[in-house]
């Protein structure tokens, strides 16, 4: 093998990288990380996505703006964003708590961007957002259902024992603050 050849091959995609001077590097960084930001807006992991998710709903939370402010354009579209680009990203990534939290707060959105309007908003509605969030919300309860059936399935007769523990303690406890005011009169 000649040695432009290997020198192609060990360099590989970039075969003339280390011919390229301070300022090509600059650039080319500067580009790829001007680009890695463009390319994941969302975050690069779910941990990332939940997290900017949240940031963004207290922003919202406590920008204190009528439901008429044109402002709510900028919200209203990077919601839009997270919901329809960002949770498709990551969504299979999620645990049932996860995307029962992403979408609880996805409510919170509706509620604080129009108040009393918010059912209204949702229920007659028919944009792609207010479908996917009613699907997904629906999905979520379910599953969040089928998780606490099989839990109950499982520890059915622990918590009933436990129940039971509970209730004896209860009623010792009633029977001596029974006593505690009987002995006062």
């Amino acid at each position: 093998m000649n040695k432009n050849r290997l020198f192609v091959i060990r360099r590989g995609l970039y075969p003339n990288f280390g011919r390229m001077n301070l300022p090509q590097i600059v650039v080319i960084s500067l580009s790829t990380l001007i680009i890695s930001c463009t390319i994941l807006p969302c975050g690069p992991t779910k941990d990332a996505f939940l997290d900017k998710y949240d940031a963004f709903i207290e922003k919202v939370d406590r920008a204190d703006m009528h439901i008429s402010d044109e402002e709510w354009e900028k919200y209203d579209s990077e919601f839009k964003k997270f919901v329809e680009e960002c949770y498709e990203l990551h969504g299979d990534d999620l645990s049932t708590k996860e995307k029962r939290k992403f979408w609880i707060k996805s409510l919170k959105y509706y509620a604080v961007r129009y108040g009393e309007g918010m059912l209204n908003e949702m229920s007659e509605e028919d944009t792609e957002l207010d479908i996917t969030i009613r699907e997904n919300v629906g999905e979520v309860l379910e599953l969040t259902g089928e998780e606490l059936s099989a839990f109950f399935e499982k520890n059915g007769e622990e918590l009933e024992e436990l129940l039971e523990s509970i209730s004896a303690d209860i009623e010792a406890w009633a029977e001596k603050i029974q006593e505690i005011f009987e002995v006062d009169e």
